[in-house]
């Protein structure tokens, strides 16, 4: 299981990182051939659409690894520590439960993207590909969300989200 959290954590910050600086170069790139060169990239746009919203959904994915998604916890903190936890399951069976549709849908829509054969506009790729990337970042946040679930029933966690505050107060020791 650790072994398998590893290649998931290599492979989503590798592909929020890759991704992210091809879209920056890409951008980069057809600014100056456009102000310098009066030309361009046709396809550059759409290319930079696609790669954005593979960094945004495994991001997100990794968003709930590292516990950096907004969490408001004022009342968590004044429950006692059973409760805090019931409700805590709660929270994360409810994301599951959501993911899991969303992902499931998604997923039943890139293979009808698939089995149409369309074709994107300007890099003329087929649809499905760019797609993909709903059903990848939310199968990973699925995964996410079952890994911290599990987490918080076995006693390993007591939070669903990082808190800041405490970060930095065991930065500065």
């Amino acid at each position: 299981m650790q072994l398998l959290n590893r290649y998931i954590d290599l492979f989503e910050k590798f592909s929020i990182t890759i991704l992210f600086a091809v879209a920056t170069l890409l951008l980069f790139s057809n600014v100056v051939l456009r102000y310098l060169f009066d030309t361009g990239l046709i396809w550059a746009l759409e290319l930079v659409q696609y790669l954005f919203a593979w960094v945004v959904l495994i991001g997100a994915a990794h968003g709930v690894k590292m516990g950096i998604h907004l969490g408001i916890d004022i009342l968590l903190d004044k429950m006692p520590a059973q409760l805090r936890k019931n409700v805590l399951t709660l929270a994360v069976l409810c994301c599951i439960v959501f993911v899991a549709i969303v992902d499931y849908q998604a997923f039943v829509y890139t293979l009808r993207i698939y089995q149409w054969g369309d074709l994107t506009e300007d890099l003329q790729i087929p649809q499905w590909i760019p797609y993909v990337a709903i059903p990848v970042g939310l199968s990973l946040m699925l995964y996410h969300f079952i890994v911290l679930g599990w987490e918080i029933v076995t006693g390993k966690r007591n939070n669903i989200h990082a808190h800041e505050a405490q970060a930095a107060i065991k930065a500065i020791d």
